[in-house]
């Protein structure tokens, strides 16, 4: 409203100017109070960014008000007498030429401009159409049609940027039918298909019929393109377009109307939940991989990202924790997709399938693609895995959704650039006009804007990641997603010489450097730090000779991995780092031992309101601390009674965070573990001796408490109370760790 009012009384000359303004102002000024407005809630970052949409239309509503408020001189140059807008204001009827309006302002002003319908000279203004010919209404003068084809994929001209993705086109005569992915100025994405094309009537990728360039596009404005029923994809594993991949019936019958919203699922692409249909994150999402739980907790309605090299198994640690729902949760509260985007989708997810079918996980619906599926393709699908996950997730559930790979969106994107390469900005001639090159303002940062555009696109999918209020269902949408990074890209002279604080081995060897005033120190002294730097010299050099042999073998067995074709590297990663609500950073994976995890480099951003209470109970947060600290000490000798404390201290944690891949760690577990920890139960022991008694303990418990063990798995908000406090101190009488 402050910034449509002004601009709908507009008089003529200099108070024009004036009026377009105070436009320009009102909505710089409604940009920062929307901005002020978010950030005043304890909402995740990703919740947070779902702001985004709305500053840059009132910034680009500004920008267009700023290019007509230069001047009439300027800006009605050359104005055609027939090309005017009609506005009604209370000194009566005034007309205000609209052509030299759009001359000199970006293509996305323009399109705010051309969405307004254009009456001719002598003519009425147009009126809304009716609810019967709404879809086929034609607004402002456009020509859609063809511009290329490649594969599936058709790219137009002419659309106009406010149409919205997911809208239905119809191409040609021939009956083709595409569904927008994506804009970028002046092109416009859509991904083609046969809505009974595929076998026994179920919707197939590609034309129906031959599509030439130049071919007319008619756009279906009211229509979108809905995924199958919720019920109709529990335990399948279905395409991008809820075709059926497992043989099973088709998903909605065949011939299945994919723009009837009616009994139907959720929109494949569909506007992020805005600030105010979202709840704060409070409710923690135990994944039964004891690492993730104590020192990256994840709260429902979080975005996380699994990262680590090739032969770090994410994918198994993914699958762990959606077999962990299945077996924690008797009631199945938590409904699980997985989506086998990247290298599970070698046999469009039939193996990851298999997997959790095997491991009980049932009622998991995989969504995947053609193991040659182009990047197109596996964009589309990847949005089918959040569209299915928010059918779920409408109905009031928690929704796990684990993605294998982000290949598909971010190739896409490049894709995007390499078909379009001209930006929106590139045709503003205006003296102030960005270029690629240049450094804008995004989101309160200042970088290129290629990367704000990238940052745009990349961020409208991940918003999709939310807790929704009440009034809406009160359901969650929580994601882990996969994204493996290029061998040694954190190590060596790509990162810091120092391995601070992993989780389960020790960390590299620092040489100390001579200390400050050496040469004044005694003889004796000089002679035993000498020797000193010397034992440490000769430790760095044998590791160094170790890691080079097992990057030798880790880069030669991640060549032949599936994975190596789905690698990005490390600027991406540390973006999406920067994107998403956290990261777990995996150093290394070992069949025995399970996965381990950088306490330094792992973070939860959501912090203790995503965190299990029971663990809160125990001060887990102050583990990290511990690990970070043990390194640090290690680097300057191994000798001291503190050091050595911090040191025994950082190989028990290690043993109770311990964990076999495939095996579920419940709350109840973790608790008893940590509490040995924390009490001092463990103390002398190294992490060997520290697993056996903290697995001692637990069955112990087993027998002896189940209905506390219940009681703890039940309630994943609730902290402990002195009574549960005093029942778990009875499972260590008999003995206490070796320092007691």
């Amino acid at each position: 409203v402050a910034c449509l009012t002004p601009l709908l009384r507009l008089p003529s000359g200099d108070a024009f100017r004036v009026s377009l303004h105070r436009a320009s102002h009102a909505c710089q000024t409604l940009a920062y109070g929307v901005g002020m407005a978010g950030c005043s809630l304890t909402m995740s970052p990703v919740s947070v960014f779902a702001q985004t949409a709305v500053r840059r239309s009132v910034r680009r509503l500004a920008a267009a008000a700023s290019h007509a408020a230069r001047g009439p001189e300027r800006a009605f140059a050359g104005a055609s007498p027939t090309t005017f807008l009609s506005h009604h204001s209370h000194a009566g009827h005034s007309r205000v030429p609209v052509a030299p309006l759009r001359r000199g302002v970006s293509a996305t002003a323009r399109a705010i401009l051309d969405a307004v319908p254009v009456p001719e000279k002598g003519e009425p203004a147009a009126q809304k159409p009716s609810s019967s010919d709404e879809d086929e209404y034609k607004w402002a003068p456009r020509d859609p049609k063809v511009h290329s084809l490649e594969g599936s994929l058709v790219i137009l001209e002419g659309v106009g940027g406010d149409v919205k993705p997911g809208t239905l086109f119809d191409i040609g005569e021939n009956g083709t039918t595409a569904v927008l992915l994506s804009h970028r100025e002046p092109k416009t994405f859509a991904l083609m298909f046969d809505a009974s094309g595929g076998k026994d009537g179920a919707p197939s990728l590609g034309p129906r019929a031959v599509v030439e360039i130049g071919d007319k596009v008619s756009v279906r404005k009211k229509s979108k393109f809905y995924m199958p029923n919720e019920l109709d994809v529990v335990g399948r594993r279905i395409g991008a377009l809820g075709e059926p991949l497992d043989g099973g019936p088709i998903p909605g019958g065949a011939g299945r109307d994919v723009a009837l919203s009616e009994n139907a699922g959720s929109q494949l692409f569909r506007e992020p939940p805005s600030v105010e249909d979202r709840k704060p994150i409070n409710t923690p999402l135990v994944t039964g991989v004891k690492p993730l739980d104590v020192l990256t907790p994840i709260g429902r309605g979080q975005c996380l990202l699994l990262t680590g090299e090739v032969g770090t198994n994410l994918s198994q640690l993914g699958i762990n924790a959606i077999v962990a729902q299945t077996e924690m949760n008797a009631n199945k509260n938590v409904r699980c997709v997985y989506g086998a985007i990247g290298a599970a989708a070698f046999d469009s997810g039939a193996s990851a399938m298999k997997t959790l079918q095997d491991a009980g996980a049932t009622d998991t619906t995989v969504v995947s693609c053609a193991p040659d599926a182009s990047l197109t393709e596996r964009y589309a699908a990847t949005c089918a895995a959040f569209a299915v996950a928010e059918a779920a997730r409408s109905l009031g559930k928690d929704v796990l959704l684990v993605l294998d790979d982000f290949t598909g969106l971010i190739g896409f994107s490049r894709e995007m650039g390499r078909l379009s390469p001209q930006l929106d900005f590139d045709e503003d001639t205006s003296e102030n006009a960005p270029s690629k090159e240049q450094m804008v303002e995004y989101e309160g940062m200042i970088i290129n804007a290629l990367l704000a555009e990238r940052r745009r696109f990349l961020g409208m999918t991940l918003q999709r990641v939310a807790r929704m209020n009440d009034k809406l269902g009160g359901g969650s949408l929580t994601l882990m997603g996969v994204m493996y990074h290029q061998t040694g890209a954190y190590r060596g002279k790509a990162a810091s010489e120092k391995n601070s604080g992993v989780v389960g081995e020790s960390g590299s060897v620092v040489v100390p450097q001579l200390p400050a005033g050496f040469g004044e120190m005694s003889a004796q002294m000089r002679e035993k730090i000498t020797a000193a730097i010397e034992v440490k010299k000769q430790q760095a050099e044998k590791f160094k000779q170790e890691q080079e042999k097992n990057n030798a073998v880790s880069a030669l067995g991640s060549k032949h991995a599936p994975e190596h074709n789905h690698t990005q590297p490390r600027p991406l990663v540390e973006e999406f780092m920067s994107i998403t609500d956290g990261q777990v950073f995996v150093e290394s994976f070992d069949s025995t031992n399970g996965w381990v995890i950088s306490a330094k480099d792992s973070v939860s951003r959501i912090g203790s309101p995503g965190a299990a209470g029971p663990l809160m109970s125990m001060n887990m947060l102050q583990l990290r601390l511990d690990v970070m600290q043990a390194d640090d000490m290690s680097v300057f000798g191994a000798k001291g009674l503190e050091k050595e404390s911090m040191r025994d201290r950082s190989a028990a944690i290690r043993g109770v965070l311990r964990q076999t891949p495939g095996s579920t760690s419940r709350l109840s577990e973790q608790t008893v573990g940590l509490y040995a920890l924390q009490k001092g139960k463990l103390v002398g022991m190294n992490s060997e001796e520290a697993f056996a008694a903290v697995q001692l303990a637990i069955e112990r418990a087993r027998v002896e408490m189940p209905e506390l063990l219940a009681q703890i798995d039940n309630a994943p908000s609730k902290k402990l109370t002195k009574q549960i406090f005093e029942q778990l101190e009875t499972l260590f009488a008999d003995g206490e760790g070796k320092g007691k």
